[in-house]
């Protein structure tokens, strides 16, 4: 059991649609115009530092969300509409379709890639002096992708073909490879032992299946680039999950919003770092400034190594500014 630390870091995580309403601009406008999304990179933190006192962001990137692990094996995304993006159905029809997967023989010219190659350019180019800009595809975990690609026709997959099921995850595993690896290329920068991960639908699967469908795949990714130092963000686990990941290498494992799991589960089955995430719609968007800072000093009693709230659009002033008090009494 992890003891919790006498001083709680904590931080605020700002998604662009957050940064998007406080800089007036449609989400649409964002993924339309390299110019824009850059600009809103950098003019939203600003402020939100002048109003909250939130760190200042001096890095900027093509962001075309998580969806573009997905994109280059066909998965079609809608950023057309003021709120974030979202993919446009499932493109696998059946598992033979799945079968037939391959990896893409040029991955620069697969889904959302070009583009995104198109605005790191203009970044480059254009990005204020002491700006860096960033380039990062394929961290979404491979069953993950499966389930946005398939749809929930997986699930009933690894029970009636699990051989090709798996065929499928290999496929998808050694598109994640290429895809980091061309990121790696194009910032010229290395793993350096570490590997971060986001996938939010192992939870659905038994322990067993866990490890045979999903974890076993995320090692593989970690083992190819020599990765010893492995962190995941992941929602749906449940208590034999946290084991699985910790037995299997993990050192962090942020469970995000979880509703399945509490601070004092991950207190009592980690041995490791861990972060259990303010919950942003029911704990900070529709609570009272009161509640905001009730919820917050349970989770510390309960054994909150860190704490951290994402913000959405809409969120109350005052429920940030009570956050940010009462997170200031533990640090």
């Amino acid at each position: 059991m992890t003891q919790s630390p006498t001083s709680i870091p904590w931080s605020i995580a700002v998604p662009p649609e957050v940064y998007c309403e406080y800089c007036g601009v449609k989400m649409s406008d964002y993924h339309a115009d390299p110019q824009v999304m850059m600009e809103i990179q950098l003019e939203g933190p600003r402020l939100l530092h002048e109003k909250y006192g939130l760190p200042l962001r001096r890095s900027v990137s093509p962001d075309f969300t998580a969806y573009a692990t997905g994109s280059t094996l066909g998965l079609e995304v809608d950023f057309s509409s003021v709120h974030p993006p979202s993919p446009l159905g499932h493109p696998i029809s059946s598992i033979e379709e799945a079968v037939a997967l391959r990896v893409p023989d040029d991955i620069t010219k697969a889904g959302l890639i070009p583009a995104m190659l198109e605005y790191f350019e203009y970044m480059k180019a254009h990005a204020p002096e002491g700006v860096s800009v960033g380039f990062g595809v394929g961290s979404q975990g491979p069953f993950t992708t499966a389930v946005l690609l398939r749809g929930n026709d997986i699930f009933l997959d690894i029970y009636d073909a699990p051989e090709k099921a798996h065929h499928f995850l290999q496929t998808i595993t050694d598109n994640s490879i290429a895809e980091r690896e061309l990121s790696y290329s194009i910032t010229g920068t290395k793993p350096g032992g570490s590997i971060g991960y986001a996938d939010d639908y192992g939870g659905m699967l038994t322990p067993e299946q866990y490890i045979e469908f999903d974890v076993d795949y995320l090692v593989q990714i970690a083992e190819h680039f020599g990765a010893e130092n492995r962190t995941i963000h992941t929602e749906l686990l449940r208590r034999p999950h946290l084991k699985i990941l910790q037995d299997h290498g993990w050192t962090y494992i942020d469970v995000g919003t979880d509703p399945y799991l509490t601070v004092r589960d991950c207190a009592e089955v980690l041995d490791i770092d861990w972060l259990v995430q303010f919950k942003t719609s029911g704990e900070m968007l529709l609570a009272t400034p009161q509640q905001v800072q009730e919820t917050y000093r349970r989770m510390v009693a309960d054994g909150a190594q860190s704490m951290l709230v994402e913000l959405c659009p809409g969120v109350p002033e005052d429920n940030i500014f009570a956050f940010i008090e009462v997170a200031r009494e533990f640090a």
